[in-house]
């Protein structure tokens, strides 16, 4: 039988779920998991059974995201971020390493910055603030196939989005991923609509995500070497605000690293919360310094 234990805090109005699976044994100390704008905290499959081995690991239900109901896109990334520390404090599991991707990423940055108590080591992937300028009007239609009700339209749009489409590169797990993604999008009910539509629209604000002060605990940055929406350039840019925080690419990787690369992300992000070397790590390019070669 599990002892997996899921529990419900209210943050200034709105709920929010936390899933603790415990390690009766643990090696390495508890693992956060802060994912994408339609992650849900049961869902994170292979990449979590890996980390479960050593490690009590959380996953959330943050306002806007799978159980949790819909969170109107006027609340920011800082209310996201003091609803994860509210969920944290709940779950009693003492100080955390986290993992944020993508749009996780932003909420988990705001987190290091504001209740850097509650951290050990942050790892992000596909960082970002907001969505990259160039895709907005992209992502703006994507919302109005959702609203019009076009749904082939919207799931294949996000798809061309966030995926990389050039057939003559080498993506790991290239059909699954794609089966699995497109299953999601195309299989919105009327709240993960509305959720995906605030969500979107709080990426899209006009106000800047400012990464300074940059936070106090360790810090590592990473991203699919293909990645096509949160480039590596783009994520190169944001770990360059951090100095000395490391950089990596992950091989046959785009934007949905934890699903393209399950096995070696986790064993990344293992010997980063160990405070171990990041050198020669298996399926990544060597490790930068952004911040010291700009």
């Amino acid at each position: 039988m599990s002892d997996e234990r899921v529990f419900e805090i209210v943050h200034r109005g709105y709920r929010a779920y936390g899933r603790v699976y415990p390690h009766p044994e643990p090696r390495l100390g508890p693992v956060l998991l802060v994912g994408g704008a339609m992650q849900r905290k049961e869902g994170w499959g292979r990449f979590e059974g890996v980390l479960r081995r050593e490690s009590t690991v959380v996953t959330v239900d943050l306002p806007g995201w799978g159980g949790a109901e819909v969170l109107p896109a006027r609340y920011g990334i800082g209310f996201l971020a003091d609803c994860l520390a509210a969920v944290l404090r709940a779950a009693e599991v003492g100080t955390v390493h986290m993992f944020g991707g993508s749009y996780g990423s932003a909420v988990a940055y705001r987190l290091a910055q504001r209740h850097p108590h509650l951290l050990g080591r942050t790892a992000l992937f596909g960082a970002l603030g907001g969505i990259p300028h160039g895709l907005h009007g992209r992502m703006v239609e994507t919302i109005g196939h959702l609203r019009s009700g076009r749904r082939e339209r919207f799931a294949r749009e996000v798809l061309a989005t966030m995926l990389n489409q050039d057939p003559s590169i080498q993506l790991a797990r290239r059909g699954a991923v794609e089966r699995i993604l497109y299953t999601v999008f195309h299989g919105l009910g009327p709240k993960e609509a509305a959720q995906y539509e605030q969500n979107t629209l709080r990426l899209l604000a006009p106000e800047p995500f400012d990464p300074f002060p940059a936070p106090a605990g360790p810090l590592l940055f990473g991203v699919g070497e293909h990645d096509s929406f949160t480039t590596v350039r783009h994520c190169r840019e944001f770990a360059a605000a951090c100095p000395g925080s490391p950089f990596v690419r992950l091989r046959d990787a785009d934007h949905p690293v934890h699903l393209r690369c399950p096995d070696e992300l986790a064993g990344l992000l293992q010997r980063f919360f160990r405070g171990q070397a990041l050198e020669s790590v298996p399926g990544c390019h060597p490790v930068e310094y952004p911040a010291l070669t700009r």
